[in-house]
Formats: structure tokens, sequence, C-alpha cells
């Protein structure tokens, strides 16, 4: 009987345990969170969020970890343009003075490390004074190399216990003039990008924190045709017209008439 009980203790136990080693492999191969760019008028890229115009107010807004420093991540597009802006809020002596954030972005949805050839990165040199430079970078097996034509714009600057960071990223820009050294953004497509954090000015080895997100990007919608609307309104216009002085006509008639017979009558 002793025996029956060791060997059901033990079968629950490793049941546990598998539970629990599944739960792990679970979330250690856990998806990136996907995002949708909502479409929204363009931003100002200069790290300032004016409230008083609403900007940044069609972005989709979501709150995620890089690793375990918490941000606020907001995503936005146009026609010829993917809008993102990041925001760190730690207390201000937490702040570093060369801190930057930097999106890598890969050519595709794949979230491996070699698939991520480019980078956009806005660096403070003195955060206290708000004194940034905006990067472009290719990225040749983890080689970050300076862009031969830098594309895109950023800015960052810090707002109380917050450090804001704004970036624009071209979409469907022809491969030309540097834009091959750039991953290229089609529309109805998913881009892997990680944003990372670092401290200090070099790259990748001052990144200490990242996370990887999915970003798609639709289609701007092309407003159908107006001929046949056209078409048809004035098509309403010209049978009312005509059934309206057609309708005069007649009733001019009926008054000649009625006065002819008043005067026959008389």
């Amino acid at each position: 009987m002793k025996k029956i009980s060791y060997s059901i203790l033990s079968a629950i136990i490793l049941l546990n345990l598998l539970l629990v080693s599944s739960l792990f492999i679970i979330n250690s191969y856990a998806a990136a969170e996907e995002i949708d760019a909502e479409f929204g008028d363009p931003p100002k890229i200069d790290g300032d969020i004016d409230d008083s115009v609403n900007e940044w107010k069609n972005a989709n807004k979501i709150h995620i970890n890089l690793t375990d420093l918490p941000i606020d991540l907001w995503v936005m597009q146009d026609d010829s343009e993917l809008f993102i802006s990041v925001q760190v809020d730690l207390e201000f002596s937490a702040h570093n003075s060369t801190e930057f954030i930097a999106l890598l972005i890969s050519n595709s949805s794949s979230e491996n490390q070699e698939d991520f050839i480019d980078a956009k990165i806005v660096q403070f040199s003195d955060i206290q004074t708000n004194k940034f430079v905006y990067l472009d970078y290719e990225i040749n097996n983890s080689l970050f190399l300076n862009d031969t034509y830098s594309h895109g714009e950023g800015a960052g600057k810090l707002d109380g216990k917050v450090s804001v960071y704004e970036f624009s990223i071209p979409i469907k820009q022809p491969l030309a003039d540097g834009y091959e050294e750039d991953a290229f953004l089609e529309y109805e497509k998913s881009y892997a990008l990680n944003i990372t954090y670092g401290k200090t000015p070099s790259y990748p080895d001052g990144i200490i924190k990242s996370e990887i997100v999915l970003i798609y990007i639709f289609e701007p919608s092309v407003p159908e045709p107006l001929y046949f609307d056209v078409i048809l309104i004035v098509l309403v216009l010209v049978v009312f017209s005509i059934v309206g002085v057609l309708s005069g006509y007649y009733i001019y008639k009926i008054f000649k008439l009625k006065e002819k017979m008043e005067r026959l009558r008389s």
C-alpha cells in the first residue's frame, strides 16, 4: 500500500515539474507583441509632444518593458512615414547624461539577430541641456556602420522625469541614394523592431535593455472614383430640371386655357 502511495506521489510531483517546465518554455519563447501603425497627421519630430495641437492623438499607445525598464511606446503612420515615440519615465537622477534609444529594424518580421540591418538612434550628449544627435547606421555582422546618406528623423528631450524620443522612418522609399543601406518598409507587412536603451554612446556594447515588437504597416486607402456619383447627380438634376420646366409650361397653359374659357363665357 505504501509503495502504491509513494508511486502516486512521485507521479504527481513529476507531473507538476513537467507543467512548470512547460510554462517556462512557453514564456521563454513568447511571440513579440504585434502593434498596428494607426493613421494620423504627421507629428513634428522635435522631442516635444505638443498637447495643444493634439500631436500623436491617433497613435497606437502601449506600455511595454525593455527587459525590466518600463516605457510608453506610441506608433503611427501616414502615407510615406512611420512615426515612433518612446518615453522613459525615471527619477531625474537615474537618467544618464548620455543615454540613448535605438530602433534596430529588421527587413522582415524575423526576430533573428542577424536580420536587424538598420539602426535609427537618438543619442544624448548632455541630457540635462537636451543636447542630442540623430544617427543612422547600417548593421552588418553586428557592426554599426555610418550610413552614406542619413534618412529619417529623430529627436529627444528630457521633460521632468520623462525622456521623450521621437522618430520618423521612411516607408516605400526608392532603393537609391543610400536607401539600400536601410530596411525597406512596405505596406501590408509586419516588421520586427528591437527597441533598445543604453547609457553610453557605444553600439552595440552600450545597449543594456531591449525588447522586440512587430509593427504592421497599412496601405493608404485610395478614395473610390467619384465619376459614377457625379454622373448620377447630374442626371438627377437634368431630369428634375426638365420636369420643372414641363410642369411650369403646363401650368402656364392651364392658366391661359382658363382665361380663354372665362372670356368665352362672358
